[in-house]
């Protein structure tokens, strides 16, 4: 039986969305206030959506992301209009600048020339793509919420997250990945732009954590520790030159999944195995 919530609490919702906009903006900024009503607006949709259907988290994080995001943008939309959206840009670039003069001063004297070379990308780069940013967020924030619920209740509304080595998404996701190659060689438009790069963005993590889990899974089988998998992985993050390269090969790896099925045809292949060994000739 689905249990459907009180028309009240959607009225309540919408007006402590509409008052944290507001408010927040009067002392804040409009970035403040946009953050502030997205939140709520995102507990809600996830709430509401485990407590009406049962899914995988996954799957309803994806759908309270995608909720929150569009009650948001229409907010947004209906307060200050579409010159709002200009300003939040600004807000954002301004926020991402004043973070990279700070790395730029902190960092030591061999490094300050290396570092403000990438000033001016990485400030372009995190303006264009703070939605997908705060999308990737939102997902890793409901994951670590819903393990908390899991751990702090007896009765929990659902299943655990799956574990790591088994992680996927649908095959759907490689559109993603298409659409932002799509902007990058193709004359289109500002707002075709930002939504093909930042769909490209997120659909390029889930990809790299897909990847990730197919090495987890053969370097099991291989009796790799996953100690020294965590040991490789600091060293690529410290070193900038071997994460070009293996964050892209773990997206190529996740993204070639969608055909190739490496798990399942490790799993027939271990079958087979076992299957083989219990009945020699």
């Amino acid at each position: 039986m689905r249990v459907r919530p009180p028309p009240l609490l959607a009225v309540a919702i919408a007006a402590l969305s509409l008052a944290l906009l507001w408010l927040t903006a009067m002392s804040g900024g409009r970035l403040a206030a946009l953050l502030s009503a997205y939140i709520v607006l995102v507990t809600a949709a996830f709430a509401a959506l485990v407590l009406l259907r049962t899914d995988t988290v996954l799957k309803q994080a994806f759908r309270s992301t995608l909720l929150g995001g569009l009650a948001t943008a229409l907010l947004i939309q209906l307060v200050w209009g579409i010159d709002g959206w200009g300003e939040i840009g600004w807000e954002v670039t301004r926020e991402v600048s004043y973070t990279m003069r700070w790395i730029v001063k902190a960092s030591p004297a061999e490094w300050i020339e290396a570092t403000f070379a990438l000033y001016e990308p990485t400030v372009r780069f995190m303006s264009l793509t703070w939605p997908g940013m705060l999308a990737l967020q939102t997902l890793a924030g409901l994951a670590l919420a819903w393990q908390l619920h899991l751990r702090l209740t007896s009765l929990p509304l659902g299943a655990p997250l799956a574990r790591f080595r088994d992680f996927a998404i649908g095959d759907a996701w490689v559109w993603g990945i298409v659409a932002w190659i799509a902007v990058l060689i193709l004359p289109v438009s500002s707002a075709l732009q930002v939504a093909g790069t930042n769909l490209g963005l997120v659909a390029g993590a889930l990809y790299v954590l897909r990847g990730a889990a197919i090495v987890v899974t053969f370097a099991e089988v291989f009796g790799i520790s996953s100690a020294l998998l965590v040991i490789i992985a600091a060293a690529a993050a410290t070193l900038a030159v071997p994460l070009l390269f293996v964050l892209p090969g773990l997206c190529t790896l996740g993204i070639t999944d969608t055909w190739y099925q490496y798990r399942q045809r490790l799993a027939a292949a271990r079958d087979r195995l076992r299957t083989d060994r219990s009945n020699p000739k």
